[in-house]
This record gives C-alpha cells, sequence and structure tokens, in this order.
C-alpha cells in the first residue's frame, strides 16, 4: 500500500492539485481490496487504512473515531465527510456511532448548504448498482426518510466510486425521493465506466459527464444556489448546472 500511495500522490497532476488547495479525503474498498468489509477483511484493512492514514493525514472525527467527521464555513457551508467503508458490517453501512452521528449534526446545522461526502452513492442506479447503498436499502431508506421528517434543508449528496459524472435523483421519477439530489464527480483519473455511455440524459439523470472530470462546486447562500461544473482534462468547463435549494 505505501508504495501506491507513493506512486499516485508523485504524479504530477496530483502533486500539483495537493500543493494548491486544501484536500478533504475519504477512503473506500480499494485502498484495501475490491469490495472489502472489516467484517471479513479486517486485518488487511488495518494495514490499507494505516497507509492511508499516513500518505493524507487527517484530523479525528468525534471522539477520535477515525475519517467520518464535520467541516463547517460558517453558517453558509457544512461538509459531512462519512467513511462508507470502515464502520460497514455485514448488516449496517455506516454502523450505529456514524448514522446517529450524522442525523444529530445534520438536525443541529445552522448552515444553508449541508453537503454530504459520500464515498459510493445513494442514488439508485438500478442495475448499474452494486457494492453501496442500495444493498442497505433499509438503512437508505430510515436515513433519507429521517432527512426528510426533520425538515432539513440544503442537502446535497456528493459521491464517487463509478467512473462516471451525472447529477440526479437519488429515486427514479415519481418513487419516493425523486426530489433529492446527488452529483457525482470522476473520473479523474482511472478508467471510465462504460456504464456512463450506457445511461441516458433525462428522467433522473439531469446531466450525464462521460469524460474524465473533476467537479466543482459554488456555493451562493445569498442567492440559495448551488452552481455545479464538471471540468475536464484541458481545464475547460464540460458542463454546469446550476440547483437553487
Amino acid at each position: 500500500w505505501e508504495q501506491h500511495w507513493t506512486d499516485a500522490l508523485s504524479t504530477s497532476g496530483l502533486r500539483d492539485l495537493t500543493a494548491a488547495t486544501s484536500v478533504v479525503a475519504t477512503w473506500d474498498d480499494h485502498e484495501v481490496t475490491n469490495n472489502w468489509n472489516w467484517q471479513d477483511d479486517g486485518d488487511e484493512a488495518q494495514s490499507g487504512l494505516a497507509a492511508f492514514r499516513r500518505a493524507l493525514p487527517m484530523r479525528d472525527g468525534p471522539a477520535g473515531t477515525g475519517i467520518w467527521r464535520r467541516l463547517a464555513w460558517g453558517d453558509a457551508v457544512e461538509l459531512f465527510v462519512l467513511d462508507c467503508r470502515g464502520e460497514r458490517t455485514r448488516t449496517s453501512y455506516l454502523g450505529p456511532e456514524q448514522d446517529a452521528w450524522l442525523r444529530a449534526t445534520l438536525a443541529a446545522s445552522t448552515a444553508r448548504f449541508k453537503i454530504i461526502l459520500n464515498s459510493v452513492p445513494i442514488a439508485d442506479l438500478g442495475l448499474l448498482s452494486s457494492d453501496g447503498w442500495m444493498d442497505f436499502r433499509e438503512d437508505r431508506r430510515q436515513l433519507l426518510q429521517y432527512i426528510r421528517d426533520e425538515g432539513i434543508t440544503g442537502v446535497l449528496w456528493v459521491a464517487g466510486d463509478v467512473h462516471w459524472a451525472t447529477l440526479c435523483t437519488v429515486d427514479p421519477p415519481g418513487e419516493r425521493f425523486d426530489d433529492v439530489l446527488e452529483a457525482f464527480a470522476g473520473p479523474a483519473g482511472s478508467t471510465l465506466n462504460p456504464a456512463g455511455v450506457l445511461t441516458p440524459e433525462g428522467g433522473q439523470f439531469l446531466e450525464v459527464i462521460r469524460l474524465h472530470n473533476w467537479l466543482r462546486l459554488e456555493c451562493d447562500p445569498d442567492a440559495n444556489e448551488v452552481r455545479l461544473a464538471w471540468i475536464g482534462d484541458d481545464g475547460g468547463v464540460l458542463t454546469r448546472r446550476t440547483v437553487r435549494m
């Protein structure tokens, strides 16, 4: 793992990025092995997590729990960084402690925009989904319903993992959570996923980006808008979208 991180962080593009801005990182499966969980792969995961933390140092989350944590920019924006891998068991996606923390901090937040950084999409991608929230449907339903029942506004989900990009609703039109938005970013450097080519724009998928990209978010609390721009290899904007929240 150490050599993989050394190789990745020494590439010119990523080196330039980390020198130019702050980095808020979470992890997923390929820091260890494909689609792992702690109950089955805990020993290997410990080594992968140690290498990840050494490569991308970060402050511990609540009570020293590790990766999941909250970062606030006054009353404008709060980031809620999830660990969708290290707390997962065969029966729970986030684990009870992280789930309770997320609900409580979302409900207490006074920020206009609440951006939830989610390593695997919470969107229902149908047959394109695997190893994510849709394998824990009741956990997903209860969390999304809690956010609705508590009247928590300004929530935008942001995810990676799938190697294509979109702005979508987390459920298809006519389903329970068809008004909740999620934005996917990437891949920045990994292989493009053919699923992005096969996904038609329209309906659930408001934008579909099928090229290498990274996602820029501009949060404007005065206008109640989040402006999204997917940036391509050459630094140019591939597409833009503005959402009111």
